[in-house]
Formats: structure tokens, C-alpha cells, sequence
């Protein structure tokens, strides 16, 4: 049975249940549920931007909001991601932007709907589009939605 401090508990540890304790409990231990990149139940808002951008290093469950013209670039390099790294993108415009992937992506860059492969190329993120890219190697990356 796993154990767990809660913050300001005068006693040790105090036992958590788990679901099939059978006591008809519920358990809720704080009233929001964060970690070091802030409220795990909400996607931050990184990016509401107007112009090209390039997701950062440590972007990982952050969205991505992008009203800027057709000529907006979302720009992806490798060397920013780890494996499990996932990022929403936004495209809060009716014009398609581009999502461009850099080079780095040698495990390549997959379409999920139809598994075509856009490795070393572009992918066209649909007006008012949203996409979910993740990282399935430090080299490799995976994105649904709105996307071709």
C-alpha cells in the first residue's frame, strides 16, 4: 500500500486507498493538482502570438495559440524535445499555417491519421485547425489534428 505526507499532517504517513478498497470513499487530497510546469488538469497558454514561432525547450503540455497572418511559421527543432514531450498548436486564424520540422527529426515526423511519413518537410495546420504533436523519441514526433 502506498504511503504519502500530506503538506501540515502532524502524524507519519497517511494511508492512501485505492479504488478497489471497497469502503465507498472518496479521496481528494488538495483542491488543485500542479507540478513544476504549473495546474496539470489546464494546458498553459505559452504562445498568443502574431507572428512565426519556435516551441521552446521545456514547452512540453503547453498550447500553443497562433493568430497571426498565413504567413505564420510554427517551427519545431528536435533538439527540443525528449521522448513523451507533447505540445497543442492552435491555429486561432480561418488562413492555414505551416508547421515546419527541422532536419534533426531522423526517427522522422508521422501524419497519425494515415501514417504519412513528413520527414524533412512541411505540414499545412488547417485554419482554425488544432494539433497535438508528441515526441516518440528524442527524434521522432507524431502529430494529430487538423493537419496534411
Amino acid at each position: 500500500m502506498s504511503k504519502l505526507r500530506l503538506s501540515g499532517a502532524t502524524s507519519s504517513f497517511e494511508e492512501i486507498k485505492t479504488a478497489d478498497a471497497g469502503d465507498g470513499n472518496t479521496y481528494q487530497v488538495g483542491s488543485t493538482v500542479t507540478d513544476a510546469q504549473g495546474n496539470v488538469r489546464a494546458l498553459e497558454i505559452t504562445t498568443d502570438s502574431t507572428t512565426s514561432v519556435t516551441i521552446a525547450s521545456g514547452s512540453s503540455g503547453k498550447y500553443f495559440r497562433l493568430t497571426g497572418a498565413a504567413t505564420t511559421t510554427i517551427n519545431i527543432n528536435a533538439a527540443n524535445f525528449a521522448a513523451g514531450d507533447i505540445i497543442t498548436i492552435h491555429n486561432a486564424t480561418s488562413s492555414d499555417m505551416t508547421i515546419d520540422f527541422d532536419a534533426n527529426f531522423t526517427d522522422t515526423v508521422y501524419i497519425a491519421a494515415d501514417g504519412t511519413d513528413k520527414n524533412n518537410s512541411t505540414i499545412t495546420l488547417a485554419g482554425y485547425g488544432i494539433a497535438t504533436c508528441i515526441a516518440f523519441t528524442s527524434a521522432g514526433m507524431i502529430i494529430s489534428g487538423n493537419v496534411s
